[in-house]
């Protein structure tokens, strides 16, 4: 999954910056890094040890010079530890019929629901994002096991759409070990 490269932890430390998402003809694609499996966690010879703005300054000062060659432009992050980052995952279980889930094409059994525009430590943050978002577009982040991929979703819930809750699925929460 992700870099082929991956290696020790230069500078030693237990954090870096999980990438959330991966645009598209960037060169963080290029390098196949993979959103929720990937993490930066030094550019060249700079540690990224801590939550402050030495990665935007190094990608910033570096952004167009050709010899840089550990820099990789991912748009969304968020400084975690490196070890256990995915606290909670919602393995889908069923997708009812003309649902909000089956209307924004999520697959029962091989869908995990692992994050949003940020990661959910507690499955209460998952039940407060979705009741903030009642009627309104809400973007997910969902790795599929069949497929062995990542992908953003974005579903609107809704608990006017004809059956129970707001998305229209049934899904049990799975604590990664």
């Amino acid at each position: 999954m992700g870099s082929s490269h991956s290696s020790e932890v230069p500078g030693g430390g237990s954090d870096g910056y999980h990438i959330l998402r991966v645009q598209d003809g960037s060169p963080g694609q290029k390098a196949n890094l993979e959103a929720f499996f990937d993490f930066i966690i030094a550019i060249e010879n700079t540690r990224l040890d801590q939550d402050n703005d030495t990665l935007k300054e190094l990608l910033k000062k570096n952004v167009d010079n050709p010899n840089i060659k550990n820099v990789y432009l991912v748009s969304v992050f968020d400084f975690v530890p490196l070890k256990g980052p995915l606290k909670i995952v919602w393995h889908v279980l069923e997708v009812h019929p003309s649902s909000p889930a089956e209307l924004a094409g999520l697959r029962p059994f091989s869908d995990y629901i692992i994050g949003a525009d940020s990661v959910m430590h507690e499955s209460e943050d998952f039940f407060t994002l979705i009741e903030a978002h009642e009627g309104r577009a809400l973007k997910l982040y969902v790795y599929n096991a069949n497929d062995d991929t990542c992908r953003e979703v974005t579903i609107t819930p809704n608990h006017n759409w004809g059956g129970e809750g707001r998305f229209g699925l049934w899904s049990r929460i799975w604590i990664p070990t």
